[in-house]
């Protein structure tokens, strides 16, 4: 138990069953480790059930919880304009049921349930008494293959006793294939006060006069390549310009010959020391083409940067044309480049736009997203002990 958490009596034996977790970098990672670290902050007892990935990368804090890793990640393919993996290896079923059956967990809460490998397993799993819970994170307008499944799919998602979705765009998704599925709408949070404690740092701002920031993997979904044009036509006009990127994928090698003659930073995975980099920055870029209810943009607004996105669905819930951020069409360089130019114009503007942004994200934090999940936990649990004792007595077994 992390310390200063509170001792409960009531406290809850979680298991957070999630593909994705570091040194993979990403939305739903963050999500888990920042999930696990509320509950255990609240008093629960939390394992996370993943899978084995390649590579290091530095946690931005001490995992206060257990980290099971099972399996390895398959080599990555990119779906929905994004690198997708499952875990993959022997005896990963009965692994799975033993775990369950030495840790007997009050919950199991399974991210992404309708994915392969560890969420479906997690849910053929799951003991009877236990609640199991689903997370629907992700956005995609259309795919072939999970209308293919859809009907053997199904049956996983009504296995669970309860659903959650991080916005209404990530459930809309669901149903526009033809999922049956009702789910409790609990947003992504945001560590409030860790984006808030970043340094500037004088290294980080080179010479330039405006920084962009940019956190995302450099896969298709990420418009990367707009900013980068944007960023050459200010620099052949005279601006001062740098764009600091963190992020890895394989558009790594295309997006760098792009940025070929800037102030262009491929900075990588970095996790840790994202804070500080948010601190030396004064404009967040939100690139993405697809989004449910992105973490970084909310991470970006948490820091106190104004944002500049593209006004697809996940944005729309978050900010406002000119109250939070500034909204570019897709691919408009030429817009994105004006939106810039204005920005590093006026400081007053830049400054407006950050504060109503901080303003917006503070209902996201963590304590209060933790705090409704928890209460959907007990809620579930409750359900599922009604059911199992109303079982047991039609079955003439209870005395």
């Amino acid at each position: 138990m992390e310390r200063g958490a509170p001792f409960r009596t009531d406290a809850l034996r979680v298991a957070l069953v999630s593909e994705y977790y570091y040194p993979d970098i990403g939305g739903m990672p963050e999500h888990v480790h920042q999930l696990g670290r509320s509950l255990v902050a609240r008093g629960h007892s939390v394992t996370l059930i993943t899978t084995e990935f390649p590579g290091q990368v530095e946690l931005p804090l001490e995992t206060p919880f257990e980290v099971v890793r099972l399996g390895r990640a398959s080599p990555p393919l990119i779906t929905n304009g994004s690198l997708s993996l499952a875990a993959v290896g022997w005896g990963l079923r009965r692994r799975l049921r033993r775990l369950f059956a030495e840790r007997r967990f009050d919950v199991i809460h399974v991210h992404a349930p309708i994915f392969p490998t560890l969420a479906l397993l997690a849910i053929a799993c799951a003991p009877s008494d236990a609640a199991l819970v689903g997370t629907l994170h992700t956005h995609f307008v259309d795919s072939s293959v999970l209308r293919f499944f859809r009907q053997p799919l199904q049956r996983y998602l009504d296995a669970l006793d309860g659903l959650i979705a991080v916005s209404d765009t990530a459930l809309d998704s669901m149903q526009r294939i033809g999922f049956r599925c009702e789910a409790e709408i609990i947003p992504n949070g945001v560590d409030l006060d860790g984006w808030r404690r970043g340094r500037r740092i004088p290294s980080l701002r080179g010479q330039a006069d405006l920084v962009l920031l940019c956190q995302a993997r450099l896969e298709p979904r990420n418009r990367i390549e707009t900013v980068i044009a944007a960023q050459r036509t200010l620099h052949d006009l005279g601006h001062k310009l740098r764009f600091q990127i963190l992020g890895e994928g394989p558009r790594r090698r295309e997006l760098t010959l792009q940025a070929a003659g800037l102030d262009t930073v491929f900075a990588g995975a970095v996790v840790g020391a994202r804070a500080d980099y948010a601190a030396s920055a004064d404009v967040f870029c939100f690139t993405a083409e697809i989004a449910s209810h992105p973490m970084s943009l909310l991470e970006g607004m948490a820091a106190g940067l104004p944002i500049i996105a593209h006004p697809i669905s996940g944005v729309r819930e978050l900010i406002r044309d000119g109250v939070e951020g500034l909204l570019v069409p897709l691919g408009d360089v030429a817009g994105y480049a004006r939106a810039l130019r204005e920005l590093g114009q006026s400081t007053t503007l830049r400054q407006n736009l950050a504060n109503a942004a901080q303003q917006r994200v503070a209902p996201f934090g963590w304590s209060q997203i933790a705090a409704r999940i928890e209460a959907t936990y007990r809620r579930l649990l409750n359900e599922r002990k009604r059911q199992l004792s109303g079982t047991v007595a039609s079955s003439g077994l209870w005395v």
